[in-house]
């Protein structure tokens, strides 16, 4: 990151590029640059990039679980692993994470026909 600085050599502006108005690079770490991000960043800001990023892992374990569970079931149905050969703990999850989303789709089912009962 390159700086510019006030007389007072605080730091007044940010750049990505250097030029004449940001002629010094600063490493991420910096005090004065960590210190002038906290000040001139609202603190909402910085905890919704946090948020985000904690949302995207999220949403990235939620994903590959999906695909883990799918896995599973394919190499179940083409008899390359036997299910009651995994773990107890592992059987026990799949199933239940199985059951879920019959349900949730059962219900879902239930409620686009009450949506059509009620549509003209």
């Amino acid at each position: 990151m390159y700086v510019k600085r006030a007389s007072n050599k605080e730091i007044v502006a940010l750049s990505t590029e250097p030029s004449a108005d940001y002629p010094e690079f600063i490493s991420n770490n910096d005090p004065d640059l960590l210190q002038f991000m906290q000040k001139n960043m609202p603190t909402y800001a910085l905890a919704s990039t946090e948020l985000s990023h904690s949302q995207q892992l999220e949403d990235s374990d939620a994903d590959l679980a999906r695909v883990l569970e799918d896995l599973v079931e394919l190499l179940t149905a083409n008899g390359v692993i036997t299910f009651t050969k995994l773990p107890m703990a592992a059987q026990v999850k799949l199933l239940n994470r199985k059951t879920l989303r019959h349900n949730m789709q059962t219900l879902s089912l239930l409620n686009e026909e009450e949506d059509d009962s009620i549509m003209p």
